[in-house]
């Protein structure tokens, strides 16, 4: 039985469409057993001072991450392997491997050493509160993550160049359980240094599920040794600035971090989680159809054949905007009754409830930036033009951690932060200065985006008239679905502190229900190109034989995915 189900997860998925369902079904559970996740932790501490530190002690690990392990993340990986012989990626993986660990392993004692001075600059506040040893020790733990999870980055790419979407996605799934046994199984033992083994353990599983595939592939069947240094030094020329792009993402990160560690207690676990719940439909749409399309993409440039390339993208992007935009309305309309639903439990009280939903609205305005931000970075990527998101990461993170400390001044003005508080709902409650940091943030990304999307319409030349339609369609959808949500609500009644968790989440499911519906009313009486194409596709699902649909129409499957070497 497990080799039967083994062989399942190692069989290839053929088709951008398909690849997507694979990749969009795992992202749902992953992302449902990370707000599973969450609940347990907002229901064992709330907003408060254990989750900081927790939090906290991810930005240096999560630094070392990309610094290191975007060197030899898998969209530089795929294109160098699709152009290699069998015998030839098994050498030229070895040689990675060998490197990585190298140099993996030496930045993270160096962070382990130097971790006490670093974060102590970082986060005044807690070591004039005491907590700056916590800090450390947790901080140390999971710096062991950023080299196991550098290791799988090097096997996924060998499991998405051979189309397994099934393995490699169960990846993100193992690691979430392996920080929910963490919390769970871990912390009554160790206490809250059981939250970080927790992480490492999610990681080694992370790692561990690719292993038997990989080997059968043939690979590592002696101990990895350098092979090909030169090959290895011509990676790591491409890496770079990919590298520095992912640094700049996790800089910007620290930054908003740092600055929320200076407002009221359980500022950073609010923004975390509101983050958290962003990255749930970012996940599914954005994450998905930008891995399922990027192996295809790499292939078709590196065959020549950039036209089928722009239309992978914008295929890409066309669906990514379809999904993003509707979701964008209902998330705002909604944002209480998700996280009530999600993580109104225990510890977390209703002023955390407010909160945490006022950020998450304000994130999610950024949703369907974030997620075309995601496409065509890689299709940078593929194309191997690294520097442009490098720049616009690097303009993106400075431009972000200067907006917050500047409408954080804004906000101490008594009628700025009146104003931000009646507008999202939040009079009376306290450390309403965090949303200043969200606000920021979101506004700097949609326009990184913008700037993203602009330099790619320049360089490649037809994207714009692409997805033009779909963009106009899905606001017109994202507007229909949020203003049915809203006035369900408001027939249904508002939340009270009364309002049981059914009670919630019935409200919250009337409302979505009926903006789902105007949202796809809006979308079939303006005839929708990925609407038709989503319906044809359930409906061929479902019996068997799709039926034809009622235009002419393309979808990205039709496209003719060239097979991967």
């Amino acid at each position: 039985m497990m080799r039967e189900t083994l062989r399942f997860l190692a069989s290839p998925v053929r088709g951008l469409q398909a690849a997507v369902y694979v990749l969009a079904a795992s992202a749902l559970l992953s992302s449902a057993l990370a707000l599973v996740r969450d609940r347990l932790f907002a229901h064992a501490f709330g907003a408060g001072t254990e989750l900081d530190l927790y939090y906290a002690a991810f930005r240096i690990p999560d630094i070392l991450f990309v610094g290191t392990g975007a060197l030899v993340s898998v969209y530089i990986l795929i294109p160098q392997l699709v152009r290699r012989t069998p015998d030839e990626q098994k050498e030229y993986i070895d040689t990675v491997v060998a490197g990585f660990s190298a140099l993996a392993v030496l930045a993270s004692c160096a962070a382990a050493l130097a971790a006490p001075h670093i974060l102590a600059a970082l986060f005044p506040h807690f070591e004039a509160a005491g907590h700056l040893p916590t800090l450390v020790a947790l901080t140390r733990i999971m710096l062991l993550q950023p080299i196991l999870l550098g290791l799988s980055n090097i096997l996924a790419a060998i499991t998405q160049a051979k189309q397994r979407y099934a393995l490699y996605s169960l990846s993100p799934i193992l690691y979430n359980l392996g920080i929910i046994a963490g919390l769970v199984a871990l912390y009554p033992v160790f206490g809250i240094a059981g939250l970080a083994w927790g992480v490492v353990a999610g990681a080694a599983l992370h790692l561990g599920v690719q292993i038997p595939s990989v080997v059968g592939d043939g690979f590592f069947r002696s101990p990895p040794r350098f092979r090909q240094a030169r090959a290895l030094v011509e990676t790591a020329a491409i890496s770079v600035p990919r590298a520095l792009a992912l640094s700049m993402n996790q800089v910007t990160f620290l930054g908003l971090t740092a600055l929320a560690a200076t407002l009221a207690s359980g500022s950073i676990a609010v923004f975390t989680f509101a983050f958290n719940l962003m990255s749930v439909p970012l996940s599914v749409i954005g994450a998905s159809y930008s891995v399922a399309a990027f192996p295809t993409l790499a292939s078709a440039l590196s065959g020549g054949r950039r036209g089928e390339f722009l239309e992978h993208v914008a295929a890409a992007a066309r669906y990514i905007l379809f999904w993003s935009l509707p979701a964008v309305g209902l998330a705002v309309v909604l944002r209480a009754h998700i996280v009530r639903v999600v993580l109104g439990s225990g510890s977390f009280d209703w002023t955390d409830t407010r909160l945490t939903a006022a950020v998450f609205a304000l994130l999610s305005l950024a949703l369907a930036a974030h997620a075309l931000t995601l496409l065509l970075t890689r299709a940078y990527y593929a194309a191997g033009r690294t520097l442009v998101p490098f720049f616009i990461a690097a303009a993106s993170a400075a431009s972000a951690i200067l907006a917050a400390v500047l409408f954080m001044r804004w906000f101490e003005y008594p009628q700025v932060l009146r104003f931000a508080e009646d507008l999202m709902r939040l009079e009376d409650v306290p450390g309403t200065s965090i949303l200043a940091v969200a606000l920021a943030y979101a506004l700097v990304s949609v326009a990184a985006a913008v700037v993203l999307a602009i330099s790619f319409e320049r360089r490649f030349g037809g994207f714009f008239g692409r997805i033009r339609t779909t963009l106009a369609q899905g606001t017109l959808a994202a507007l229909a679905a949020a203003s049915a949500a809203y006035a369900t609500l408001a027939f249904v009644g508002p939340l009270t502190l009364s309002s049981t968790l059914l009670s919630v989440f019935l409200r919250g499911f009337a409302g979505g229900t009926a903006g789902i519906a105007a949202c796809a009313l809006v979308y079939f009486l303006l005839g929708n190109r990925e609407y038709l194409e989503t319906v044809s596709s359930i409906r061929g699902k479902l019996w068997r034989a799709p039926l034809p649909p009622a235009q002419p129409i393309h979808s990205a499957e039709d496209i003719g995915p060239s097979s991967l070497q």
